[in-house]
């Protein structure tokens, strides 16, 4: 019964992720809370670095599972320059289950979750994996809708600050 809930649910996400369109705005606010017990409570305003990445996520998402290494290959790579924040939806998957999905894959870079939803709601995530590239220099936003291979998450990351070494 609860497999088949969650076939029908990640369905009707797919499903609406084809009709409704992401819409984030230029201004990315939020307030997470981590899986990460020394640190448990992120905002946008932590964050230190001038490019970060949003990736929202859930566990029982199979393009999901597939990516999220692929942020901690760039996050090991690229974290003097950048910070990425992971923002599980939970319904789907529970709390502890993405604690533990993270700890499977060794995730290290920031991983939390707002327990009712509030920020996936305020930002209008309608299909999943789905990943905002930010420039706060440049006031820029890159919206990626779906599963992303390295190669493009490298190449989207090397835009952002390639664009701002052009606009110094």
């Amino acid at each position: 019964m609860i497999k088949h809930l969650k076939l029908i649910i990640i369905t009707t996400c797919i499903c609406l992720s084809l009709i409704m369109c992401t819409n984030v705005g230029k201004e990315i606010n939020f307030n997470i809370d981590l899986y990460q017990p020394d640190l448990k409570n992120y905002t946008n305003k932590d964050i230190t670095k001038d490019f970060y990445i949003v990736n929202f996520w859930f566990p029982s998402c199979a393009p999901c599972a597939k990516e999220l290494p692929h942020f901690e290959k760039l996050y090991k790579e690229y974290k003097d320059n950048i910070e990425i924040i992971g923002i599980q939806m939970i319904g789907i998957d529970d709390i502890d289950e993405g604690i533990k999905f993270s700890e499977k894959l060794n995730l290290s870079f920031k991983l939390g979750y707002n327990a009712d939803n509030s920020t996936i709601r305020k930002f209008n995530i309608n299909s999943f994996p789905t990943t905002l590239f930010v420039s706060k220099e440049n006031d820029e936003i890159i919206i990626w809708d779906g599963y992303i291979k390295y190669e493009d998450l490298v190449k989207n990351t090397i835009k952002l600050i390639e664009d701002s070494k052009y606009n110094d």
